[in-house]
């Protein structure tokens, strides 16, 4: 099959942005991205998806099936809205090809632990990580295939799977907030949603992560974004990152009570706790 070499010149002279040329191909910012750096990343009806923009015949495609797939998905949820899902997925669509895909190209170009999103994680965590690339190409796969999922309506906390899956969701949440501010023309093709008695609204981002709060099924799915939380330590000790994508039974709702009892919270006479002891 003959395909063809996309041009940012050949965008550019039609006036575009990434962003409008997604929108008109009714894809992913990350995924328009991803095809024009290299049109064999992506599959054959998006790369059809995205020559059809620079089509005269067909400037602005009618049938924008990507973000399509999210409203369909999301319009009739209480919790979340069209809006924030795409800014999650994106996000962690994003993540994949513009930050740990570099970093995988070259990994001299910055320590692992400066590359978004692992630069929100408690140091001990990239410690034990150390600059494994087959750690962070494995992140990249959980990226695209949780993303993947958040267009067909699942969540990690939805289904059985691993760990990783739901950190990402808990690392993606401000990320998305401050992309649905800072780029809004992102999610004109979707319904904006007010506040409503039962149901969340596009700024509502404090209710949703209540609501993940209690749906999660691994007890400890911020833990990492929390600096020197003291139950990160017998937490890594049950569990080494290594192991975080593997499709295991998920701790449950009261995993850190547990650990909390076997943990004794010591203090050096200041305010706060500082270590524990077995």
């Amino acid at each position: 099959m003959l395909i063809h070499e996309p041009s940012a010149e050949q965008r550019e002279a039609l006036g575009l942005t990434q962003i409008e040329a997604a929108a008109n191909a009714g894809i992913s910012l990350a995924t328009w991205r991803r095809w024009e750096e290299d049109p064999r990343s992506v599959r054959a009806s998006t790369r059809v998806a995205c020559e059809a923009v620079f089509s005269t015949e067909h400037p602005v495609r009618e049938d924008k099936t990507e973000i399509q797939a999210f409203e369909r998905s999301w319009q009739d949820c209480s919790y979340l809205t069209p809006r924030q899902a795409y800014a999650i997925a994106a996000t962690i669509d994003l993540w994949a090809d513009l930050y740990i895909g570099e970093w995988l190209k070259d990994p001299s170009c910055e320590p692992l632990h400066q590359v978004s999103p692992f630069d929100q994680l408690d140091l001990r965590i990239m410690m034990h990580v150390n600059e494994s690339r087959s750690w962070a190409a494995k992140v990249a796969e959980r990226c695209y295939a949780v993303s993947d999922e958040i267009a067909k309506g699942v969540l990690p906390f939805d289904r059985e799977g691993a760990y990783m899956d739901e950190l990402l969701i808990a690392m993606s949440l401000s990320d998305a907030q401050v992309t649905m501010e800072d780029i809004p023309e992102l999610f004109d093709e979707l319904p904006a949603r007010a506040s409503e008695d039962e149901r969340v609204g596009d700024e509502d981002w404090d209710a949703v992560s209540s609501y993940f709060d209690d749906q999660c099924r691994w007890d400890e799915w911020e833990v990492p974004l929390y600096r020197e939380h003291p139950l990160l330590p017998p937490i890594l000790a049950e569990r080494h990152p290594f192991t975080w994508f593997d499709s295991i039974p998920a701790s449950g709702a009261g995993y850190l009570n547990r650990l909390m009892g076997r943990e004794v919270l010591v203090t050096d006479g200041q305010d706060g706790p500082a270590g524990t002891s077995q």
